[in-house]
C-alpha cells in the first residue's frame, strides 16, 4: 500500500559508536565530538557493543519537529556497534549518544549541520538538530533471540487466523461494494470536501489515529468492477503505517483519520486521492476509483 518515500535519511544514524561515562551534569561530548545533555540519568551499566538496544527518538530543529520515530516504528530496536573514532562528519549522533546511556536514560545529543548536509536532508534553514533519545531496554544477544522466538511464533500464529479469515472477507467487501453502487449505502454514506466517501460499519470504542503516530490495520481492496487487486488477510499480515506522513493513498490518510481503533469502515476514493490518472500498473488501472474494507486494530 505504500506510495511513497519518507523524506527521512536519519536511518543512518544507526552506524557509529562512542566511549563515554555519563556523570548527570552539564554537557558532556561522545567519542567524536557531539554535544550531550543528559534529562534523566538513571543508575545502571552503560550499553556496550553487541548489546540491543531499544530506544524511541525524535529530531527537533528549535521549536520544530523535523521528524520522530514513532513515525515509522514503535520502539527501536538495534545492535550496538563497535566503538569507533572518526571524522565528526561522518559520525553519527545517536549510535554514539547510545554508548553513554543506562537502562532508562533520556538525553538530548546535538548535531551541527554543514553546507553539504543541509543539501542533503532539504533543511537549508537549520544549523543545529537535536536529537532526544529515550533508551527504554538494554538486552544481550541471547535475549534478544529468545525474545524474537517468541514474537516469530506469535506472527505465525496470527497469520495462521487471518488467512483463515480471507474467504469471509473477500466476501464481506463485495457485498459492500454492490451495495454501494446499487445505493443502498447512500442513507449512511459521508462524503467529505475532498471528494472521499466512506462509511462506518462498526464504530471502534478505542482511540482515534492520530497525525504522526502508527496505526495498524487489516485491508481488502477492490477495484469498482470487483477486482481484488490486495488485500493483507491472504499475506496474513496487518499493516502498520503512520498516519499523514504521506506513505499511503491521500484517501487512506484522511480516511483513516476519521476511525477510531476496532472501527471497520469501507473507503471509497476517488482517482485524485489514490493513484491518480497513472494508476498503479498492472494492478491499478488509470484514473481509478477504489474501495477499501478496513479494520483498524491498534492506534498507537
Amino acid at each position: 500500500m505504500k506510495n511513497a518515500t519518507v523524506l527521512i535519511l536519519f536511518a543512518v544514524l544507526f552506524l557509529a559508536g562512542l566511549n563515554s561515562c555519563k556523570n548527570g551534569g552539564g554537557k558532556q561530548k561522545t567519542l567524536n565530538g557531539f554535544e550531550v545533555t543528559f534529562l534523566d540519568d538513571q543508575k545502571g551499566d552503560l550499553a556496550k557493543e553487541g548489546d540491543y538496544v531499544y530506544f524511541k527518538y525524535y529530531v527537533m530543529y528549535k521549536d520544530s519537529l523535523i521528524f520522530s520515530s514513532l513515525m515509522q516504528t514503535p520502539m527501536v530496536k538495534f545492535k550496538l556497534p563497535k566503538l569507533e573514532k572518526g571524522d565528526i562528519k561522518k559520525a553519527q549522533p545517536i549510535a554514539e549518544v547510545l554508548h553513554m546511556m543506562s537502562k532508562g536514560d533520556s538525553v538530548i545529543v546535538y548535531q551541527k549541520i554543514d553546507e553539504q548536509m543541509k543539501k542533503s536532508i532539504n533543511l537549508p534553514h537549520v544549523d543545529v538538530l537535536d536529537f532526544h533519545v529515550k533508551l527504554v531496554d538494554v538486552k544481550n544477544e541471547a535475549d534478544y533471540k529468545a525474545e524474537m522466538a517468541v514474537e516469530q511464533k506469535e506472527q505465525e500464529e496470527k497469520a495462521k487466523v487471518l488467512t483463515a479469515q480471507a474467504g469471509e472477507i473477500a466476501d464481506k467487501a463485495k457485498k459492500n461494494l454492490e451495495d454501494y453502487k446499487s445505493g443502498k449505502l447512500k442513507s449512511s454514506l459521508i462524503t467529505t470536501p475532498s471528494g472521499l466517501k466512506y462509511i462506518v460499519l462498526e464504530a471502534g470504542t478505542g482511540p482515534k489515529a492520530v497525525v504522526g503516530k502508527p496505526v495498524s490495520v487489516n485491508y481488502y481492496g477492490m477495484l469498482m468492477n470487483g477486482t481484488r487487486f490486495d488485500d493483507s488477510w491472504s499475506r496474513g499480515q496487518e499493516f502498520s503505517f503512520p498516519l499523514g506522513q504521506g506513505q499511503v493513498i491521500k484517501g487512506w490518510d484522511e480516511g483513516v483519520a476519521n476511525l477510531n481503533e476496532g472501527a471497520k469502515a469501507c473507503l471509497f476514493i476517488p482517482a485524485e486521492l489514490g493513484y491518480g490518472a497513472q494508476g498503479s500498473p498492472p494492478a491499478i488501472p488509470e484514473n481509478a476509483e477504489l474501495m477499501f474494507y478496513i479494520e483498524v486494530n491498534k492506534v498507537n
